[in-house]
């Protein structure tokens, strides 16, 4: 059930006080550039804080984007205090539970129970397909009958062209030349961000790595000769199907309650080009079957399963100089993309928005902006790099009494009481 505002004019006791109606405090203007999860996230939580939010987005939303995701505690735990709207049947998600791995001959290599992160972290730990995912955020932060605050308003193909850092008044030119000028900018674009660009210039982009990702989804209704890969096991979770160090081989996990299989395939990308091709982009069949030629039959089943798979880059973004600059923050993968090595990149972006609509609560004036920012760069990008750095390849592969998964450091953290900690020490 939706809350309806009052109108206070239409009150029977307006006119008992007409003379000193209770004074609202002002709205900061704030906008979000992306529409993707980070800032379809940020713009929801903003929302609950009474802000008035305008959205740019360059795509138009045509066309489903993206695959599986991984939601560790540390994200959903910042969901479920900003966001407690969340309707996470909505979401179909699936839980992690433990991880599967197997050599390419069908050797069994290890199984990772990882029950001990739910009796520490009883919020919980999914796989969701990530338009299930941006479809139950865009309701909370779009939708009118949401929340009793107005929502968020969204410009769609609205490409940014460039920012204006003035601190009095920041704000963004489309590429169509029009200008639109808010109190706060938030930069949540991506790894190709157009703001991280103009605060900190082109040489900080993503450079490609020497891995790339195939990418597919198998819907097991379709294929129920492949159900094994989700019922031979104790526990939902992640089956891999491991050649050789770091990211050669199988990544799989189950969406969509179970009935769809995410998979991403690592493999040396051999293409000489690839520093000028785009990031994610159709793979012609022969190169991709002779990069699965040592797989046993079983696991060739998955790979013959693949329609049209797509060929997704590794990137990673180098440590920035700054995220702030004026009345302008960059935050997600905008700031700080990552590899997939733990599954950490989206917890880290909600994380992001998390403490800022924290810093900006309900009641947060223009002029607290710039020292809200401070501590915003403050708290976050030292986690986020610190966390970029255990992505990285090439880091301590962990022993066999060791758990790849169970790492207090990076689940247990509580980036919104880190922020209201931020404010209390300020005050």
């Amino acid at each position: 059930m939706s809350v309806q505002p009052v109108n206070y004019q239409d009150s029977p006791a307006a006119s008992a006080i007409a003379d000193a109606p209770p004074v609202a405090p002002r709205q900061l203007d704030i906008a979000i550039i992306g529409a993707g999860l980070v800032g379809l996230a940020t713009a929801a939580m903003l929302r609950k804080e009474g802000h008035r939010i305008t959205i740019f987005e360059s795509s138009s939303f045509h066309a489903e984007i993206g695959a599986g995701i991984v939601v560790p505690p540390n994200g959903v735990g910042v969901l479920n205090k900003m966001l407690p709207e969340l309707n996470w049947d909505n979401m179909q998600t699936v839980d992690f539970r433990s991880f599967e791995a197997y050599a390419v001959d069908g050797t069994h290599m290890l199984s990772d129970d990882i029950s001990e992160a739910w009796r520490l972290y009883p919020q919980g730990w999914f796989c969701i397909h990530r338009v299930d995912m941006h479809k139950e955020i865009m309701r909370l932060a779009l939708d009118r009958n949401a929340m009793s605050l107005p929502p968020a308003s969204i410009r769609l193909g609205a490409a940014i062209k460039s920012v204006n850092f003035d601190p009095a008044r920041p704000s963004v030119t489309t590429t169509d030349g029009k200008e639109y000028t808010f109190d706060l900018v938030l930069g949540a674009d991506g790894i190709k961000s157009t703001v991280r660009k103009c605060m900190v210039g082109p040489e900080y982009n993503a450079p490609p790595d020497e891995f790339a990702f195939y990418r597919w989804m198998i819907d097991l209704q379709a294929h129920p000769e492949l159900a094994w890969i989700r019922d031979e096991r104790k526990s939902s979770g992640p089956t891999a199907i491991i050649r050789g160090k770091e990211f050669e081989g199988i990544f799989s996990y189950p969406l969509r309650r179970g009935n769809i299989i995410n998979i991403s395939a690592g493999h040396r990308d051999k293409r000489k080009e690839r520093n000028d091709i785009e990031w994610n982009e159709d793979t012609p069949a022969e190169a991709f079957h002779e990069n699965f030629h040592d797989f046993c039959p079983k696991f060739m089943a998955l790979v013959n399963a693949a329609e049209a798979p797509r060929t997704w880059q590794l990137r990673k973004l180098p440590t920035l100089p700054t995220w702030i600059k004026g009345n302008v923050a960059i935050m997600g993968d905008a700031a700080h993309a990552m590899y997939p090595t733990y599954g950490q990149g989206l917890a880290i972006g909600m994380e992001d928005a998390g403490t800022l609509a924290t810093l900006l609560q309900q009641g947060t004036k223009a002029s607290d902006i710039p020292a809200r920012l401070r501590m915003f760069q403050q708290t976050r990008k030292p986690r986020a790099e610190r966390v970029s750095l255990l992505s990285s390849r090439n880091q301590k592969t962990p022993q066999p009494e060791e758990s790849h998964w169970v790492k207090p450091e990076l689940l247990g953290y509580d980036a919104v009481a880190v922020a209201k900690q931020a404010l209390l020490s300020k005050s």
